[in-house]
């Protein structure tokens, strides 16, 4: 594929990645934990769930997008115990680029390492990139939303993925809180 045909096909998963995003209807409450909200309804796609998860973070939002934009040497890989590695496969400028990532193992090993290789597109105006939304709500507060939309084929269990995603995402959520902290990045309230 040639850069225009990666742009056209990100910006197909985009408009659709917005609709998600908009639509109101459906969602159910997966799991619940502190200021994590896990949503999921009916996958449009496949014969899965869509997840969509939020929280509330105490960083502006080019902090928080820092920290979940997979880049090679991002923070990225010091918090996202998931995370094996990041390469860039190919960078055609500052908002298209392709990127393979690996895995660890999930679900004590029942889950393989797994590759994947994602066309990552960042809409600077509207701060999101892929399925990861950061908008600012407040001064030093971002509201980070996440879609993810899991078909793992292979052998793995439809229910063994489905009851691994609400535990996961929150995981994701409370790792990336964890090293915003580590790091002094959070604000504090009061500030």
């Amino acid at each position: 594929m040639d850069e225009n045909e990666y742009r056209s096909v990100a910006q197909g998963v985009a408009l659709k990645l917005q609709t998600y995003l908009n639509d109101k209807d459906g969602w159910e409450v997966a799991k619940k934990f502190k200021d994590i909200t896990v949503y999921c309804k009916k996958s449009p796609e496949f014969s899965g769930h869509l997840y969509k998860a939020e929280m509330t973070v105490n960083a502006p939002p080019a902090t928080v997008f820092e920290y979940i934009d997979p880049w090679p040497d991002s923070p990225r890989l010091k918090w996202d115990n998931r995370m094996k590695g990041i390469e860039t496969l190919k960078k055609f400028d500052k908002d298209l680029r392709v990127m393979r990532t690996y895995t660890s193992s999930a679900c004590i090993g029942l889950i393989s390492p797994r590759d994947f290789v994602d066309v990552i597109y960042a809409l600077s105006a509207l701060n999101q990139s892929n399925v990861l939304r950061c908008l600012l709500i407040e001064p030093n507060k971002t509201k980070l939303v996440n879609l993810i939309q899991p078909d793992l084929g292979g052998m793995v269990p439809r229910g063994l993925v489905e009851a691994a995603m609400p535990p996961s995402i929150e995981g994701f959520y409370i790792n990336l809180n964890g090293a915003l902290k580590d790091d002094g990045k959070l604000i504090s309230s009061d500030e």
